[in-house]
């Protein structure tokens, strides 16, 4: 019967409660494990690890690692800098651009970083991302965790080693989204997509409209000779549909596509910047910013809603 309850109810709803604990229990001692291989594995001098600062400073000394970020402030860039503490973004693959984007934006001190990936390192990574030889084999979302986390302690990481393609995973996927602000109960300022895979981006600006919010695409062709980025905007911009790139080659055995740490890079830091210009406003926001690296061209332009993806009239976003 439609909305029973009972023993038998509570006791369902106690399993399965007690199931997602388990579950995030196994996720932390598996984090835990990479991290101890990591440190075990490492040769050389043992790091040094800087401590939390609970301020930005513009002290210009040698020892403060925020005194060139704060000089946007005093030099009139920037009217508040210190507000990119208070943002939260989600980066959906940590591959040639999302590396690139994840340190980026860690070393410009933003709040809290949420990465998600459900693939693992490899030799023939070595190319464009800043993965070490000796972690192959290791998952790309804890490795890039331990690495941005020692550039910048003072910004949070969650990570969800998790493909948000499978029907399993979506209802976790927007519901980490939806509370994967600074307070855990907030939404993420903004969702940032990394991947070459079709449908993993339309998951991502499914999940966007449902929650309204901010979602930036960013691209490499599959030559490695252009890519864009698109900030997408439910209701006011255009969506997946205006993407200069929308299929990619499929991965199968003995076929890859090209990758070049140059074209990467250059589109890593162009959704970078995008992403503190929205989040701080300044500068020229672009909603779709082209690169081709042949004829060194950049393109911007504007998109605009699809009127057949428009809601009903009355219906607001």
């Amino acid at each position: 019967m439609d909305g029973a309850v009972g023993p038998a109810h509570d006791i369902k709803v106690t399993t399965s409660d007690l199931r997602n604990q388990v579950g995030r229990i196994q996720n932390q001692v598996k984090e835990i494990q990479e991290v101890v291989r990591m440190y075990s594995s490492t040769t050389g001098p043992r790091r040094v690890r800087r401590q939390k600062m609970d301020t930005m400073s513009s002290e210009v000394v040698d020892t403060n690692p925020y005194s060139r970020l704060m000089a946007l402030k005093s030099m009139g860039v920037v009217k508040n800098y210190e507000r990119i503490r208070d943002f939260s973004v989600a980066i959906v693959g940590i591959g040639g651009v999302g590396v690139g984007v994840c340190e980026m934006l860690t070393r410009c001190g933003v709040g809290k970083v949420l990465i998600y990936d459900y693939d693992t390192i490899e030799l023939a990574n070595m190319n464009r991302m800043f993965y070490r030889p000796e972690q192959a084999g290791w998952n790309k979302t804890m490795a890039a965790r331990h690495y941005c986390s020692e550039l910048c302690p003072d910004t949070l990481f969650e990570v969800h080693n998790m493909d948000v393609t499978l029907d399993e995973n979506r209802a976790k996927f927007k519901d980490t989204i939806a509370h994967g602000g600074i307070d855990k109960k907030s939404p993420v300022n903004l969702i940032l997509g990394c991947v070459d895979n079709w449908n993993a981006r339309q998951v991502m600006e499914a999940v966007c409209e449902e929650l309204q919010l901010p979602f930036m695409d960013a691209v490499v062709t599959d030559d490695a000779m252009s890519g864009h980025i698109q900030l997408i905007v439910p209701g006011r911009t255009g969506g997946l549909e205006a993407a200069p790139v929308k299929q990619q080659m499929e991965k199968r055995p003995g076929v890859c596509a090209a990758s070049l740490p140059t074209t990467d890079s250059i589109i890593a830091g162009l959704m970078a910047q995008n992403v503190l210009k929205y989040l701080l406003g300044f500068g020229e926001v672009a909603f779709m910013l082209s690169y081709n690296a042949v004829t060194n061209d950049f393109q911007t332009r504007m998109t605009y809603p699809d009127p057949r993806k428009q809601p009903p009239a009355g219906d607001k976003y």
